[in-house]
This record gives C-alpha cells, sequence and structure tokens, in this order.
C-alpha cells in the first residue's frame, strides 16, 4: 500500500486563502532565491489568471497558473512545487489538472517558459522546445509548447 498522502488540487480563486498560500509558495520557491519578490505588475497579471493549488494534509505544496493569450492558447505561468513534495509527483499532477481544464474549456495549445534546468520537467511530459534560451526574471528560460486535445 502506498503511504504517500493524498494530493488535491483546487481552483484557487484571486483573494481567496488558497490564493494567499500559493501566493507565498511563489515567492518562496520562484522569487526568493533570485533575490527578487512578486512584483506589483506580477499581482496585477495575477487577475487575468485561473489559479490551482496542490493541496495534501491540509497545506498548499504546489501552484501553477494560466493566462489566456488568444481563444485558443494559454500561458500556463508560476509553476511552483515544495521542494520536499517533488517525489510525490505534485508537478506532474498540476500539469494534468490545467492540460484538462483547458482542454475543457476549448483551449488548444498550451506555452510555459520553463527555468533552464527544468525544461526536462515539461518535455518528458509530452511539451516540445521552440526556439533557444532568452532571460526572464535575471535568468535563462526556454519556451515549451504542447498541443492539447
Amino acid at each position: 500500500m502506498d503511504d504517500q498522502p493524498l494530493v488535491v488540487i483546487f481552483e484557487a480563486p484571486l483573494g481567496s486563502d488558497l490564493y494567499r498560500q500559493a501566493l507565498r509558495l511563489r515567492e518562496d520557491i520562484l522569487r526568493a532565491p533570485l533575490g527578487l519578490t512578486v512584483s506589483d505588475d506580477e499581482l496585477y497579471d495575477d487577475g487575468m489568471r485561473q489559479h490551482f493549488c496542490a493541496v495534501t494534509c491540509g497545506a498548499v505544496v504546489g501552484t501553477v497558473s494560466l493566462r489566456p493569450l488568444d481563444e485558443a492558447t494559454l500561458h500556463l505561468k508560476q509553476m511552483a512545487v515544495e521542494e520536499t513534495k517533488r517525489e510525490m509527483r505534485v508537478g506532474a499532477q498540476l500539469l494534468a489538472h490545467a492540460e484538462a481544464w483547458a482542454a475543457q474549456a476549448g483551449f488548444r495549445l498550451m506555452i510555459a517558459h520553463a527555468r533552464v534546468g527544468a525544461e526536462g520537467f515539461y518535455l518528458k511530459l509530452g511539451y516540445a522546445q521552440e526556439g533557444g534560451a532568452f532571460e526572464e526574471n535575471t535568468i535563462p528560460h526556454v519556451r515549451v509548447i504542447k498541443r492539447l486535445g
């Protein structure tokens, strides 16, 4: 029997407690190690995104958000998973949930800007790298894409 705690994916509406916990996780995982904080522009952008959280044992351990670029394309942003929970495949579960939500909502293409070194996560889950590295938030990223449905 698997003794891993159950991971449940929830929508995290803007301003909700789940959203606030996800924001703290993003800050801790994505910004603080770079000496950055979540900017006012990012907070404004949050209002245009669909947010999801992975929760286990009552705590948010992963987060991702989706921003429509047009009627067919979503930009997957702010993917963050607590380091001690990565072996639980929280990121893969979040990504599968986001893709299912997107496909059901009629989107046909998902794009993401993956940090160099993390792109392998996306590639093994069906994404393809498009183009070379570029700088974003002070570090190199690559664009990855996946057709949905």
